[in-house]
């Protein structure tokens, strides 16, 4: 594969970068980036040393064929019928460094390319793991965290997809549980691949509803689960997808809602129904009593906009 398609193709090394970096552990990460992203020989031979003298944890109960791989794939450019997969970018770097958030990826990707009944396709992950996407969930839990003290409590994402950034909230909060409810039946058992810990401990709920038919009776959402009716006391609503649905779930929602937010001004993307061309404009669609955090980041291709408060 040449460099060129090589960059393209797996951008979202870049995101995962950015993940190493935040989390202070991109030592673990850059050989395994410069090796790969970069073509930087040094970390390739780095690498093949460190996995031939068992440098690295659990290595010795890899089989061969993996590590035959992942050598083809370390040296793909010198071979013309080395298929270079998502799947063994990402188990290379699971391997080398041990990150629980990697490891989860790794399951994610499993879901698709080993052996179950269904049809789906591996979904593109610069989708969600593009540097913009995984710079904006960690600007999200870090602003989040300078608004709030003690629990989270009750949490629930609107149109939460495979919900990534439930990791981080996870990883740095106290709360107690998490809902995540999206329109499309297909993202739920990724999903479940991702947070098996977490629903075996009754922390994580995926659930497929149409956000704008929540109803709420006081504090409490009520919606539908498996054709039966629920309600659960909710302190916080999160929606980082507002750029793809209209405005009704808001509008929806009791006074008092603690609300975080996310949208953008990417209008080109064809799958953006609803952005907002500025901050004023997502105040003006969001109205709040109270904001406690507004802010943009520039990913280079877009701008982000956040609004953390109470409607």
């Amino acid at each position: 594969m040449k460099h060129s398609e090589f960059t393209k193709t797996f951008h979202w090394m870049n995101g995962l970068s950015e993940y190493f970096r935040a989390t202070g552990q991109e030592e673990k990460y850059e050989p395994i980036f410069k090796a790969l992203y970069h073509q930087n020989y040094y970390r390739k031979r780095d690498i093949i040393m460190n996995m031939m003298e068992g440098k690295y944890e659990g290595i010795e109960k890899v089989p061969y064929e993996l590590r035959r791989a992942w050598v083809n794939m370390l040296l793909n450019e010198h071979f013309d019928d080395i298929e270079v997969k998502a799947e063994l970018i990402t188990s290379l770097i699971a391997t080398v460094s041990d990150d629980d958030f990697v490891n989860r990826i790794c399951s994610f990707i499993d879901y698709f390319v080993v052996d179950h009944e269904h049809d789906l396709l591996l979904p593109d992950l610069g989708d969600f793991l593009s540097r913009g996407q995984v710079k904006s969930k960690i600007w999200l839990a870090t602003e989040l965290a300078k608004c709030v003290e003690g629990s989270l409590g009750n949490v629930v994402f609107y149109g939460g997809w495979y919900n990534f950034v439930a990791y981080f909230l996870f990883s740095q909060f106290e709360l107690n549980k998490i809902y995540t409810i999206d329109n499309d039946i297909n993202v739920i058992a990724p999903t479940e691949c991702l947070y098996e810990k977490e629903i075996s401990e009754n922390k994580f709920f995926p659930v497929t509803y149409d956000v704008n038919k929540i109803k709420w009776n006081g504090k409490n959402m009520v919606y539908e689960d498996r054709n039966a009716e629920r309600e659960e006391q909710i302190n916080m609503v999160v929606n980082t997808s507002c750029e793809h649905m209209n405005d009704t779930w808001y509008e929806n929602l009791p006074e008092g809602t603690f609300v975080v937010l996310h949208t953008n001004d990417y209008f080109e993307n064809e799958q953006h129904s609803n952005c907002c061309k500025d901050m004023n404009e997502v105040k003006s669609k969001y109205p709040m009593q109270s904001i406690m955090y507004e802010g943009e980041l520039d990913t280079n291709l877009y701008n982000r906009f956040m609004l953390i408060g109470v409607k």
